[in-house]
């Protein structure tokens, strides 16, 4: 069996993380996060009438992305409208980040978080000595 480092320590596990730092639960839904099958059917929607992305004109792997006003509808208990959806690429889409302000987005701590890093990154690990 192959080892490997654990993600949050770099212990060897067989895992990608090490028996005290494996996570407790399973990760999180889509619905957990607000997204209901009036979202998908939304979704579906706004990328049938518009297949591309609106910042860089791509046509694969559409998604179809919440403008801050959409959050603000759904907590006041409002629909989203096609309005308040941008069609974008997964790229483009990652790279405009979360538009709920208080989210967290992939490789982010969350906005306006004062958190010190653990360690200090280190170079490429696929380069000679580990530096670029």
């Amino acid at each position: 069996m192959t080892l490997r480092p654990c993600l949050r320590c770099g212990e060897p596990s067989p895992r990608s993380h090490c028996d005290e730092h494996r996570p407790k639960s399973p990760p999180k839904s889509p619905r957990h996060y607000g997204y209901d099958a009036a979202w998908d059917r939304l979704s579906k929607r706004a990328r049938r009438m518009q297949p591309w992305c609106s910042e860089c004109g791509a046509v694969d792997d559409l998604t179809a992305d919440h403008r801050p006003e959409a959050w603000e509808a759904k907590a006041a208990g409002r629909p989203v409208t096609l309005a308040m959806v941008d069609v974008l690429c997964r790229s483009c889409n990652t790279r405009r980040g979360a538009a709920r302000g208080n989210a967290v987005t992939w490789g982010d701590a969350p906005r306006g978080s004062t958190q010190a890093l653990a360690a200090k990154p280190q170079g490429a690990l696929h380069t000679a000595g580990g530096r670029c």
